[in-house]
């Protein structure tokens, strides 16, 4: 409507705000409330802020999407905090569990692909209403959906409920107590910081370094999505036979090994070609922070800690658009690609030093099989 980019960098602004500034805060009620009606009540938020951005018609209501926006954007605060915390409680077993989270992956992996080609096919015919449409009808579907499966309240029996403060620091101070969350924390920082930049980068990438168009950078994010969802397939196999230092070590390296060959490639396939490989580690390495976020988390406390993790995310999400343009006018576009596809490989080492090794703080991971007695002649 604006042909701005002003306008444009505002509205991202604005998605990214709500889980800085209410994330933490969100995590507290989640374990307060009753996390069934919490997560019925955020998709209908959610689908009423997407009506608000459908009911913009012109661009003397932009104050509508940018409302809208912060809307939708705060319910997912309580949104994907709830579902990370109830899923253990629902799933049941720790082996069903890391089905379930590779489940998830699968299905997320597959509607990032099919979505973005959805809605954009729908927006360039004139039907931006349908696609709206369509999300805001996903939102009471799960709304609906959700009000039929059983979900437990929180036990907080036998302890006197402290201010919102108090429950705060309490699910701070369980991650500073835990070293497997502490590590799993500031690596993921760092790695999605890293990919925060990239992403800033990747029209620029095409443009001058691929000759590309807007059509190349949509092959190269689906190729992204049929990376993930390979590496979402194989996720749970991986969770239950090796220990989490040693997953992500390979998996960031293997990511940040990839970004270099992709982003130094002066030719679309080769670039194609390691983008989607980059999805199969990366896939991994989100599906097993995410599982072992949960499984090293007592209820209680876990929609807190779901809740600094995601505000985490949206921490590095800021913080790497706002590095990308500072590291190109530093060097150049190729020398700050290189910079940061390199820092994924740092996280690869970081990993190695902060993240505890095989042992309690993975108690679903199965040990070998010992060695069959053999006789010889």
């Amino acid at each position: 409507m604006t042909g701005s980019a002003m306008s444009t960098g505002l509205t991202l602004a604005v998605e990214a705000l709500p889980a800085v500034l209410i994330g933490p805060w969100a995590g507290v009620a989640i374990d307060r409330w009753y996390r069934k009606k919490v997560l019925i009540v955020a998709n209908v938020a959610g689908a009423a802020g997407v009506a608000l951005i459908l009911s913009a018609t012109t661009s003397a209501h932009l104050g509508l999407i940018y409302l809208g926006l912060i809307v939708e954007n705060v319910a997912v605060c309580f949104l994907r905090p709830a579902a990370r915390a109830v899923t253990p409680a629902v799933v049941g077993s720790r082996a069903d569990l890391a089905s379930a989270n590779a489940l998830s992956a699968f299905g997320n992996s597959a509607f990032r692909m099919i979505g973005p080609l959805v809605g954009t096919f729908l927006a360039t015919r004139g039907w931006f209403a349908a696609a709206a449409f369509i999300d805001i009808a996903s939102y009471l579907a799960a709304a609906a959906i959700i009000t039929g499966v059983a979900i437990r309240s929180t036990d907080r029996s036998g302890h006197v409920t402290p201010r919102i403060a108090g429950l705060l620091r309490q699910g701070l101070r369980h991650i500073a107590g835990t070293s497997l969350l502490r590590g799993l924390l500031a690596t993921s920082w760092v790695y999605w910081t890293a990919n925060a930049a990239l992403t800033v980068l990747l029209i620029p990438f095409t443009a001058t370094r691929l000759h590309g168009s807007g059509q190349a950078v949509g092959h190269l994010i689906a190729g992204l999505g049929v990376g993930y969802l390979c590496g979402s397939a194989i996720s749970k196999t991986l969770i239950t036979r090796f220990a989490t230092r040693t997953l992500l070590t390979v998996a960031y390296a293997s990511v940040g090994l990839c970004f270099l060959v992709a982003f130094t490639a002066t030719a679309l396939p080769i670039a194609l070609v390691a983008v989607t490989a980059s999805g199969v580690p990366g896939a991994v390495a989100q599906v097993v922070t995410g599982h072992r976020l949960q499984t090293s988390t007592p209820d209680a406390v876990l929609g807190r800690v779901a809740a600094a993790f995601h505000t985490s995310d949206a921490v590095a999400a800021v913080v790497g658009a706002l590095i990308a343009p500072a590291v190109v006018a530093l060097t150049d576009l190729g020398v700050a690609l290189a910079i940061l596809s390199a820092t994924v490989l740092v996280t690869a080492a970081m990993a190695v030093m902060v993240l505890p090794g095989r042992g309690a703080e993975d108690p679903d991971v199965r040990p070998a099989a010992p060695a069959k007695a053999t006789l010889t002649p």
